[in-house]
């Protein structure tokens, strides 16, 4: 918000005082507990970001259900790890998914902390480019210098960790070890070949959406995926009854892969961008974003 700010009013004092809030906004997800180091499949370190919440009780705010939910655990050491895994979720935002969980009938199988997530990390990646173009508008060169490294180094690691060539999109991957005190090691089965629409949310980043032959195949691949509906991208192929699964669509994702699409320069892209955004019309900041975007469609309906 703050780097759109400026972009829009050129307000250098507003990015002098919320710089050191970014920064330390992005410490936080970068903390001991949230990273993983990891090797790639030509040994190459890597380190990314996964949600991880410091709370092993229920949750205030849903006591009485997490309390419901664990009934069926016997030991108190495994009930402080599934609220924790609760909790976690509940960071993601992604409260509740099939994505977090081992067995997709059993909600007391969620492993949030166990998934390093594809958009988790292409926050981030948005987060370390932003840091650093409003760094160097300060004149603070080293601030921006170690953030536009990092954002370099993330991009290589999305592309190392989460690609799946043969699938045309980006996936999460389970660790083998959640507690994650030695770098992990990448294998290509620990990859989630689930569908969810973080699968394509790298696409928001001008790293990836800037690639044509990239583009085209993700593309080709997002619409054979499933996820494309008539009032626009669902979250998962998986009707589960959770909040994030299928047949529910969330703002934020139709949002960010359709300004991936509209973005990348590609007609076709553009083109399916269009039929999401005239498609989907449920939060009033994104309708805006859209209308801004593509304007008034004057030949199509619009669902809301």
């Amino acid at each position: 918000m703050v780097h759109q700010i400026y972009s829009r009013t050129g307000d250098t004092q507003l990015v002098k005082k919320a710089l050191p809030a970014l920064v330390k906004e992005y410490h936080f997800w970068s903390s001991e507990i949230h990273k993983v180091a990891i090797e790639d499949a030509h040994s190459r370190s890597h380190s990314l970001n996964r949600y991880y919440a410091k709370w092993n009780k229920p949750r205030p705010e849903s006591s009485t259900i997490d309390k419901q939910s664990a009934l069926k655990i016997s030991s108190t050491s495994e009930k402080q790890k599934f609220y924790l895994e609760v909790a976690s979720a509940a960071e993601s935002g992604w409260d509740f998914s099939t994505r977090w969980m081992r067995n997709h009938s059993d909600f007391t199988t969620l492993s949030t902390t166990s998934v390093l997530p594809v958009d988790l990390n292409v926050f981030i990646l948005r987060m370390e480019l932003d840091i650093a173009a409003l760094a160097k508008v300060t004149g603070d060169k080293s601030t921006a210098e170690h953030f536009l490294k990092a954002s370099q180094d993330r991009v290589t690691a999305i592309k190392s960790i989460f690609w799946n060539s043969n699938k045309g999109q980006w996936l999460d991957y389970w660790l083998s070890d959640s507690t994650c005190q030695e770098p992990q090691t990448w294998e290509a089965c620990n990859q989630n070949q689930n569908v969810y629409a973080s699968n394509f949310v790298p696409l928001w980043i001008e790293s990836f959406y800037s690639d044509t032959s990239l583009v085209e195949k993700v593309v080709k691949s997002f619409q054979s995926s499933g996820l494309l509906c008539a009032a626009g991208i669902a979250t998962s192929l998986t009707n589960s009854g959770q909040q994030w699964d299928f047949p529910n669509g969330w703002a934020p994702l139709q949002h960010m892969i359709v300004e991936g699409l509209a973005r990348s320069g590609s007609k076709e892209a553009r083109s399916v961008a269009e039929d999401i955004a005239t498609g989907f019309g449920w939060s009033n900041g994104v309708v805006l974003a859209f209308l801004e975007e593509f304007g008034w469609p004057q030949d199509r309906t619009i669902h809301c």
